[in-house]
């Protein structure tokens, strides 16, 4: 489809620009298959699943497709928020590409249960075609798969024991790739390198042979400011264990005035030059505040070398934006818009769960969603189209035709939207007094606006495309970044349009003429249409 990115030129030249995937990108798994690098994501309850982005420089990444993209493959039906597919490991071998997750289908404390892991693959990670799942046997999560010089198949994940304090640990055993059959019984091969108890939780485990040595690399610290990775050597892929003396390789929440937080999930890779880079996940607080973190956990890239058969990652200095002495990135930075021209939409549009069926379609007029009883918040897959703030300071604009709502239970409009019970909306409906972020509106089309700040949004509406925009309400950005009591925090906002019948069916359709999300602090120069 055509898709318009109207270029803005930075103010001053910029380097590397960190995060490399912006929004909402977690548990980053990178590889490289001669001159071409790829990157994996995690994308809990969305649909489809597992983005695999593409690159030739590092610097360069567009969007290939996703590894997770057909009902067949697991259900997210009732799929709870922060559940769904979990942190993969891309890897690739004689050919043919692997991507192993992990599907969580309840949200409860006891993660020991209702996990399944899998993996998935192809020949041609172009095609966007890849296989029905082949599930391991074992139970937890983050599978890592690692091929032996002598045939071996590893599979290595994070598991917790049988026991009350459920201890978390890096488990293994050798596998039949074919089936994903155990061909080993299952062994603990670490427990991590910090204090052994249910918050140090080792997790997101990668093996590499490297130099003639074996290497593990993991994750620790649990999710948040304390999040790190670690990495150990040994003789075989299961050990034992030699801990790096410089243990952690990275670890920004040394440094709590870093502004980029919870670093870790690194994988390694090695460039066509031998030179060696990794990815890592991070957040980046917003004015020193860590509830204003609302783009959630997004993809890092930095070099490594090697000194004395360690890894020192980032030149030894904490993960920072923008680093000028990395690589070069002199590409302007883009606004993405779109009138919904072509018959299909753009790739990096998405969903919430599995679609159960069709509620969209591209006509003339743009983007026409079909209402169904399901509203936002409701677990399940709403009439909603979404797509990953990437900005802190951002706009995000649509017009919508609207017409006619019968009662209050009629809605379209749009949403900042993290989960089922984080979000908030400015939309049209029925309602006689309009009352709230809910316009009940005479005039069609009707703009809607989203204004994104660090630490704040605004909800606007202008009732006639020359009109000048009506604020209807402010609120703080930690609505977005604060789970409530007992929740996970593993994803980041997004910005939704959708259509609803609250509850019932609706005959009454929305079209969205347009689809705009602009980076703010820029200054537009000549604008350059590219399709």
């Amino acid at each position: 489809m055509k898709v318009l990115y109207l270029l803005y030129a930075a103010p001053t030249a910029w380097a590397l620009i960190n995060p490399i995937l912006p929004g909402w990108n977690s548990d980053p798994s990178i590889i490289r298959v001669e001159d071409d690098y790829f990157i994996a994501t995690s994308t809990f309850e969305s649909w489809p699943g597992h983005p695999i982005y593409h690159s030739k420089d590092l610097i360069d990444w567009k969007l290939a497709g996703y590894a997770s993209n057909k009902p067949s493959q697991f259900s997210m039906l009732g799929t709870p928020p922060n559940a769904g597919v979990w942190a993969p490991t891309l890897r690739y071998h004689n050919g043919t590409y692997y991507l192993a997750t992990t599907t969580r289908y309840v949200d409860t404390a006891e993660l020991r249960l209702f996990l399944r892991s899998f993996y998935v693959t192809t020949d041609d990670i172009f095609s966007n075609i890849w296989s029905d799942p082949i599930y391991f046997d074992s139970l937890g999560y983050d599978p890592d798969l690692f091929w032996d010089d002598n045939g071996d198949v590893y599979s290595t994940w994070a598991g917790i024991n049988h026991a009350k304090e459920k201890i978390h640990g890096i488990w293994q055993n050798r596998i039949d790739i074919t089936t994903g059959t155990s061909s080993t019984e299952a062994q603990l091969i670490f427990n991590g390198t910090l204090e052994l108890n249910a918050t140090s939780r080792p997790e997101g485990p990668h093996v590499y042979f490297i130099n003639e040595m074996y290497y593990l690399v993991i994750a620790e610290g649990s999710t948040g400011l304390t999040h790190r990775a670690t990495i150990q050597r040994g003789p075989s892929p299961s050990g034992p264990w030699e801990n790096n003396p410089a243990n952690p390789i990275l670890y920004n929440g040394v440094d709590p005035s870093q502004t980029v937080q919870c670093t870790g999930h690194v994988d390694l890779v090695e460039s066509l030059d031998g030179e060696w880079w990794g990815t890592a996940l991070a957040t980046r607080v917003q004015n020193g505040n860590v509830s204003h973190q609302q783009l959630g956990r997004e993809s890092y890239l930095f070099p490594v070398h090697w000194e004395d058969g360690w890894p020192i990652i980032n030149n030894g200095k904490p993960l920072v934006e923008n680093d000028p002495d990395v690589l070069l990135d002199d590409k302007p930075l883009q606004l993405f818009s779109t009138n919904f021209t072509e018959g299909s939409l753009d790739a990096t549009f998405h969903f919430l769960r599995t679609p159960i069926k069709k509620f969209h379609e591209i006509t003339e007029d743009g983007l026409f969603i079909h209402a169904n009883s399901y509203a936002l918040g409701d677990r399940d897959n709403p009439a909603a189209v979404f797509r990953r703030q990437s900005s802190y300071s951002e706009t995000f604009e649509v017009q919508v035709d609207f017409q006619d709502p019968h009662n209050r239970l009629q809605e379209a409009g749009i949403s900042a939207f993290y989960d089922d019970y984080l979000h908030n909306e400015v939309g049209v409906t029925g309602a006689s007094d309009g009352s709230g972020d809910r316009l009940n509106s005479t005039t069609y089309p009707v703009k809607l606006r989203i204004t994104a700040r660090p630490d704040h949004y605004t909800l606007s509406y202008a009732e006639a495309p020359d009109s000048a925009y009506v604020d209807v309400g402010t609120f703080d950005a930690a609505v977005l970044s604060v789970p409530p009591p007992g929740s996970f925090y593993f994803k980041g906002t997004e910005f939704a349009a959708y259509n609803t019948g609250t509850g019932r069916p609706s005959l009454l359709p929305a079209t969205f003429k347009y689809w705009m999300q602009t980076p703010e602090a820029l200054e537009p120069t000549n604008a350059t249409l590219s399709s």
